[in-house]
């Protein structure tokens, strides 16, 4: 072999062994949830007592699959993406028919300085929640969640994410509105911030949603964290908007894009009027598998309406191994006035659930299995 041939050869080796190191530097990563329970309610409805017995979906988590990316680029950088997808394991349907990656669509540039991302995103709100209630923010049991109105996610998102320092994390997020002549309609503006300081988590987040023309915005605050005291965790949460929502259960933020559409259900926007949600929860490892937890949380609506609501609840958590677990919930939900609060979970499909008529009280029960992979 001459040396013009040995030196080809070298060169391929030296190229392959290039391309190993670029892949083992860069990731495809699938992953998923499947959740399934089994869940009883009773409550008043249309005047008539009603009970539902129903085997559903999306109880504690939402059952999803996804793609997670990153691509490094050298220097520091890389390319990263997420697409997500809901589907209801009961029947094997995507979550939402109107779209296939209907829970995120984003890609995005990291380095040092922090990242960058474009698409449908999740929101601060919707991230931060389940850090502030023994519930996860999720399940019959979370009147955190069965108040509360944050939006989950927003199409068309431009966010930046700031790396940790000190243990803190910066987030601002810009949501293009696609009107002509304006930056401003149908646009979504959030900032949020969380922080780790030894046993103490602790997070904010602003959200601020104008309609079409940007005559009329709606405006979500969140705050709260949790205290780990070794066996387990104390958790506080609050949440206030000034879209009125007491007499229904609807949201100004609309899916599937969240933008701000006042056409959609009976949602009213009144100077000085507010719905306050207020939760406080904890729960106790009795060993490495199992814990328990209980909370309360309550709704104030400050409109002329006085529709108020409060919820007790209790959780079993029992982990089979690190990836299943069972689950069981058993809570007491009491409207007041006009108010219709409902129990929902994770994003429980429409036949999982019942509304209570205004003013009426409702008491459920759950138990179900979820399994990550």
């Amino acid at each position: 072999m001459n040396k013009k041939i040995k030196a080809v050869f070298l060169g391929a080796a030296i190229g392959a062994i290039g391309v190993s190191q670029a892949h083992a530097q860069s990731s495809l990563t699938l992953y998923g949830i499947l959740d399934v329970f089994g869940g009883y309610q009773s409550a008043k409805v249309g005047g008539k007592n009603t009970s539902l017995y129903v085997l559903g979906n999306n109880g504690e988590l939402t059952s999803r699959w996804g793609l997670l990316g990153k691509e490094d680029l050298g220097g520091g950088h890389a390319a990263t993406f997420d697409l997500e997808s809901g589907f209801d394991p009961g029947t094997g349907q995507q979550q939402n028919a109107y779209r296939f990656f209907d829970r995120q669509a984003w890609i995005g540039i990291s380095a040092g300085y922090g990242e960058v991302r474009f698409g449908r995103q999740n929101t601060p709100m919707f991230a931060y929640s389940a850090k502030l209630d023994a519930f996860g923010a999720a399940t019959y049991g979370s009147g955190y969640n069965n108040f509360a109105s944050w939006a989950a996610r927003f199409d068309n998102d431009i966010s930046y994410i700031s790396p940790k320092i000190a243990n803190t994390q910066l987030e601002v997020h810009y949501s293009v509105g696609g009107r002509p002549e304006t930056l401003a309609g149908n646009a979504v503006y959030q900032a949020a911030a969380q922080t780790n300081q030894g046993p103490l988590y602790l997070a904010l987040a602003y959200l601020n949603a104008a309609n079409a023309t940007s005559s009329n915005r709606v405006q979500e605050f969140m705050a709260g964290g949790n205290y780990d005291y070794g066996r387990g965790k104390i958790y506080v949460g609050y949440f206030r908007a000034n879209e009125v929502i007491s007499a229904t259960t609807g949201n100004a933020l609309s899916n599937p894009a969240g933008k701000y559409d006042p056409a959609v259900g009976p949602v009213g926007n009144v100077p000085g009027d507010y719905h306050s949600t207020y939760s406080l929860s904890a729960d106790f490892r009795v060993n490495p598998f199992l814990s328990i937890g209980a909370g309360y949380a309550f709704v104030k609506d400050s409109s002329s309406l006085g529709n108020d609501a409060r919820q007790y609840g209790v959780i079993v958590n029992y982990d089979v191994s690190k990836r299943t677990r069972l689950y069981g919930v058993a809570s007491r939900l009491n409207n007041y006035n006009t108010a219709r609060y409902k129990m929902a979970g994770a994003s429980i499909t429409t036949g999982s659930f019942l509304t209570p008529d205004g003013g009426q009280s409702e008491t459920a029960v759950q138990v179900g299995i979820r399994h990550l992979f």
